[in-house]
C-alpha cells in the first residue's frame, strides 16, 4: 500500500528472531503431522481467496500434508478473524486477511475478539488502488475529473465493495484531499461494483490492476493509481500523488494481504511457519501466480510487518474519523 522502504529494518533478519524452548525447537521438525487450515474471512472468489488458493498447494507440497482453505465471510471479516483468534496456538490454524484487520479496529466500537490474541506473521503481496471511471463522464484526465467534481458537487458517485472497505476509504480520502463532494455507493463485493461501473450506473471506483482489462476496450478509463512510484504492471498510468493536481501530493492507497496466527503459538513454531511460508512466497511459480491475480508479491519480516500494520492504523485513523466512515 505504501513504499515499504520506510519500514525496512536493515538490522533485522529471519535468523535474528529468537527461538525459545528447546522442546518446541525440536518439535517443529515434525510439523505438520496433520492438515493445516488457512482461514480466509472473505467470500470465495475474492482477491484474498485467490491469493490463498495460489499459496496453499505449494505449502502442501512443502509440508507433505494438505493445506485447506476455509472461507468464513461475514461480520466485516470479524467472524473468520475471531475464529482464528480463539484457535489453539498449535500452528494448524492460520489467518490470511487484508484491510479489514485494520479497518475493524478503527470503525467498530468494540471488536468481538481480542486483537492481541493474533500475531502478524508476514505479508504476501500488495496492490495499488487504481482509479477507474465510466467513459460516460466528460473527462479524460485526473485534473479534469477533479475540476468536474468541483463544478458538480455531490454528483460523482463512487462505488465500493462495501461500507468501510478499502475502496470506500480510498475514495473518501481522495475526495477530502481533492476538495470535492462525492456520493458513496456500497456494493456487496467488487464484482457487482465493477459491473455497474462498466454499465454506467456509477461514475468511479478504486480497484486493483486486474480491472485494467476493461480499459483497452474503452469500457472504462483509468486516471491514476495509489502507489507512490510508477508500477511496471501499469504502464502509462501515473501515480495520483505525481499527477500535479493540487491537494493530492500525498495520496497513497492500496491493498495488502498477510498471514496471522494465534499469539499463543510458541515462538519456535511461529518462526518455523514464517520461514516455510516465506520460502513458498519466494518461489518464482508463486510470485507468477500472485502477479496473474493482479497483486505485487511483497515480503516483510515479522517485525517489519508488525511495524507496517501499526503505521496503517496511524495513517487511516484520521481519515476514517474525519470522514465519519462506518462499517456495514
Amino acid at each position: 500500500m505504501l513504499n515499504r522502504r520506510q519500514f525496512a529494518l536493515s538490522s533485522l533478519s529471519a535468523a535474528s528472531v529468537s527461538i525459545t524452548g528447546p522442546a518446541w525447537a525440536q518439535g517443529t521438525d515434525s510439523f505438520p503431522s496433520k492438515p493445516v487450515t488457512i482461514v480466509i474471512p472473505y467470500a470465495a472468489g475474492g482477491l484474498t481467496d485467490i491469493i490463498g488458493r495460489a499459496i496453499s498447494p505449494r505449502l502442501a507440497d512443502k509440508w507433505g500434508k494438505p493445506v485447506l482453505i476455509d472461507n468464513k465471510p461475514g461480520g466485516g471479516t470479524t467472524i473468520g478473524t475471531g475464529f482464528v483468534s480463539r484457535a489453539p496456538g498449535d500452528g494448524y490454524t492460520l489467518l490470511l486477511t487484508a484491510f479489514g484487520y485494520i479497518g475493524n479496529q478503527l470503525m467498530l466500537p468494540k471488536l468481538p475478539y481480542d486483537v492481541k490474541a493474533l500475531t502478524p506473521l508476514t505479508n504476501t503481496s500488495d496492490s495499488p488502488s487504481v482509479l477507474y471511471i465510466s467513459p460516460r463522464l466528460p473527462v479524460k484526465t485526473l485534473a479534469e475529473f477533479v475540476a468536474y467534481g468541483k463544478a458538480n458537487p455531490g454528483k460523482i458517485s463512487f462505488a465500493s465493495s462495501g461500507n468501510g472497505s478499502s475502496p470506500h476509504i480510498a475514495a473518501e480520502m481522495f475526495a477530502g484531499m481533492a476538495g470535492i463532494e462525492i456520493i458513496h455507493v456500497p456494493y456487496r463485493g467488487n464484482g457487482p461494483a465493477i459491473t455497474d461501473l462498466v454499465g454506467g450506473q456509477v461514475d468511479a471506483l478504486f480497484d486493483s490492476p486486474a480491472t485494467m482489462s476493461y480499459v483497452p476496450t474503452g469500457r472504462l478509463r483509468v486516471l491514476g493509481h495509489g502507489y507512490a512510484n510508477n508500477n511496471p504492471r501499469l504502464p502509462g498510468v501515473v501515480p495520483i500523488s505525481k499527477s500535479g493536481v493540487p491537494g493530492l501530493e500525498k495520496f497513497e492507497a492500496g491493498g495488502w494481504f498477510g498471514f496471522f496466527l494465534p499469539s499463543s503459538t510458541p515462538e519456535a513454531l511461529q518462526q518455523r511457519l514464517y520461514t516455510d511460508i516465506r520460502a513458498v512466497l519466494e518461489m518464482p511459480a508463486t510470485q507468477e501466480a500472485l502477479s496473474k491475480a493482479g497483486v505485487d508479491p511483497r515480503l516483510m519480516t515479522r517485525t517489519e510487518f508488525a511495524a507496517y500494520l501499526q503505521h496503517e492504523l496511524d495513517r487511516w485513523g484520521p481519515v476514517i474519523r474525519g470522514r465519519n466512515i462506518r462499517a456495514d
